[in-house]
Parts: structure tokens; C-alpha cells; sequence
């Protein structure tokens, strides 16, 4: 698997936050034990707010976009349902800063997710 495949995977796991954070509610209210589907959840989710809070300390705009871009707030995920455009307007900047933002918070969200165990890039193979 290539960096790019990787990207892809936490681009999809963004994507799908708030029905990760849905799901491991629904858990926990059911008092549903740890399964290997809960843990995958929850190490993603908490990847994925590790880097909100990462943005939020050191560049509080990037943060702003990662929310508004994968619609981790409202579920309303503007890239992938009408492209960069409408965020360029948003956020008074150029198509080619929001892609580079878009990278940056990607390789972020690997980074977090490598720490956590959300995603094992280097595992030997059985």
C-alpha cells in the first residue's frame, strides 16, 4: 500500500466521523462491549480529534476548513459534494492553498492515526 491508498483511507475515515461517533454511542448506550469494529471506530475518531485539537492550538483556520471541508460538525461534507470551490469562497483563498491544506491535514490525520494503532502501515505480514 502506497501513501497515496493511505490518504484515501483517512480522506474516507473523515468522511465518516460523525457515523463512527453515532455508532460508538450506540454502543455505549447499549453497554455493547470492546469488539475489534469498536476499537477500529473509536482509534479513528480519536485520530481524527486529535487533529482538531492540534489544528485548534497551532492554526485555528486549518481546523475551521478540516471541519468544513469533511463535515465533521454538521455532516455536510462541501468537498466531496460540490468540490473546493465553494471553500474557496469561504475562506478567501486560492484552490491551490485549499488543496495544500487538504494534504497537510491528511498527513496529519496519518500521523494520528499511526500513533494510535488506527493504522498500521509498517506490520510484518504473517
Amino acid at each position: 500500500m502506497c501513501v497515496k491508498e493511505w490518504k484515501r483511507i483517512a480522506e474516507w475515515e473523515a468522511m465518516h466521523y460523525r457515523e463512527r461517533k453515532a455508532f460508538l454511542k450506540g454502543v455505549s448506550d447499549a453497554g455493547g462491549g470492546e469488539t475489534q469494529r469498536t476499537a477500529h471506530a473509536r482509534s479513528w475518531v480519536e485520530a481524527i480529534e486529535n487533529v482538531l485539537r492540534y489544528l485548534a492550538r497551532y492554526d485555528p483556520e486549518k481546523e475551521r476548513f478540516f471541519r468544513r471541508c469533511y463535515g465533521l460538525d454538521d455532516g455536510r461534507a462541501l468537498y466531496r459534494k460540490r468540490g473546493i470551490i465553494p471553500l474557496t469562497f469561504e475562506f478567501h483563498a486560492g484552490q491551490s492553498t485549499l488543496y495544500e491544506w487538504r494534504n497537510e491535514v491528511l498527513t496529519l490525520l496519518l500521523l494520528a492515526a499511526g500513533a494510535n494503532g488506527a493504522l498500521k502501515p509498517f506490520r510484518k505480514e504473517d
